[in-house]
């Protein structure tokens, strides 16, 4: 699905979305400022689309310039000129902007005279291509969980989002609750109590992060020496090292003795049973790719064939998926339920969405889930690998 090519919509007809009406932020009700604050913030946003009655849309901030073509366009005919001089000076990311728009319900586009947006465009401005014949172990869990949130009745975006987050979560059973609930035995079980098989490195070259409300759930190590620049940096590369709960004994001491000969800055693993059930159980944080290639490269050498347990939503590194990659945005949260997100939540964010979007979709026949892995490539993420491109690269930096 990653080569899937967009239709060239650039002279097509267009209209501004009747069901939405376009609401600038100092018009917003008393309510609307309330819930919306954050919105101020943004120096770039106009206002809201707010949808009209009986409409199934959802209320969208929207920014200066796409203000100004929702004006412009809701006569309906083509982009005005003004608009289609500035675009065709980058044709290609110009095409996919207008796309987006469409796909996001704010523009409807003309097919034979019937203006369609959201699903109902999806085939008009991207033709069907089918899944890879092979994915890897991580791609498929992925699938599986995008798949998974379509069939769940629930309307909530920050629920849905959540419920695919979690995906591949292990139930905490009674049987792991006898053998490592407390926390005398879950330190034991890991080896990073006093006398574990960690405590030496752990020891002499990290120390224990201070408990904090970023780090609720987290047991959290820094380097000791060197500064870490984590805050200062725009991104936050990180490996995933996923193995299964059993095997985590014998999987930290060799990741640790990797770790330190890379000078990894920062590293964290679930501080409690129910944090061990989580398929992204250990997170460590890298300067950068070749870093990051580097360190994942070892631990693959090192680990061998360890059994997996698997993050969706990451890049397979190695193959086999015991170890993966991620990238988070630094971007400010306008909405209420857009946390600051790390890479697996601003994914899982995105999806729900979308699989909402597509199941509020009116006369539409594409499934959600292939209408949301659409959206989320349009926003920089290949959806055959789940890896960043250069798309997400420079929407999070800005």
């Amino acid at each position: 699905m990653g080569d899937r090519k967009l239709s060239d919509v650039l002279d097509c007809e267009f209209r501004s979305n009747p069901e939405y009406e376009i609401v600038p932020l100092e018009r917003l009700t008393g309510e609307e400022q309330e819930a919306l604050a954050r919105l101020r913030e943004d120096p770039e946003c106009f206002g809201i689309l707010r949808p009209r009655p009986d409409s199934d849309l959802r209320i969208k901030s929207v920014c200066k310039e796409t203000a100004l073509l929702f004006y412009a366009m809701q006569s309906g005919g083509k982009l005005p000129s003004s608009v289609l001089r500035e675009l065709r000076e980058q044709p290609e990311q110009a095409n996919q902007q207008i796309v987006e728009l469409v796909l996001g319900e704010v523009l409807q586009v003309s097919r034979n005279g019937d203006f369609m947006s959201g699903p109902r465009a999806h085939d008009l401005i991207s033709a069907p291509t089918k899944l890879p014949d092979q994915l890897g172990r991580i791609a498929r869990l992925s699938l599986e969980a995008v798949k998974y949130g379509q069939r769940l009745a629930i309307e909530d975006p920050l629920r849905l989002s959540a419920q695919m987050y979690f995906f591949n979560r292990l139930p905490v059973t009674p049987q792991w609750k006898q053998r490592i609930g407390d926390p005398g035995a879950f330190s034991r079980f890991l080896g990073i109590d006093g006398q574990g098989r960690c405590a030496e490195l752990l020891r002499t070259i990290w120390k224990k992060e201070p408990d904090s409300p970023e780090m609720v759930g987290w047991n959290s190590w820094l380097i000791r020496t060197g500064e870490s620049h984590r805050k200062a940096r725009l991104f936050d590369f990180k490996i995933y090292v996923s193995p299964a709960l059993d095997s985590m004994p014998d999987v930290l001491p060799a990741m640790l003795e990797v770790f330190s000969k890379h000078r990894v800055q920062q590293f964290k693993i679930g501080a409690d049973l129910p944090g061990l059930t989580r398929p992204d159980k250990i997170v460590a944080y890298l300067e950068d790719f070749d870093h990051l290639e580097n360190v994942g490269h070892n631990l693959a050498e090192r680990l061998g064939n360890v059994p997996v347990h698997g993050v969706p939503f990451t890049a397979e590194l190695c193959g086999g998926g015991l170890i993966s990659w991620g990238m988070d945005p630094h971007e400010t949260a306008l909405l209420g339920w857009h946390e600051r997100t790390s890479w697996r939540l601003w994914i899982t964010n995105r999806l729900a969405a979308a699989l909402l979007d597509a199941r509020h979709s009116k006369h539409s026949e594409v499934e959600p889930w292939r209408f949301a892995l659409q959206r989320l490539r349009l926003d920089g993420v290949d959806t055959d690998t789940w890896t960043p491109t250069h798309v997400y690269q420079e929407r999070t930096r800005s």
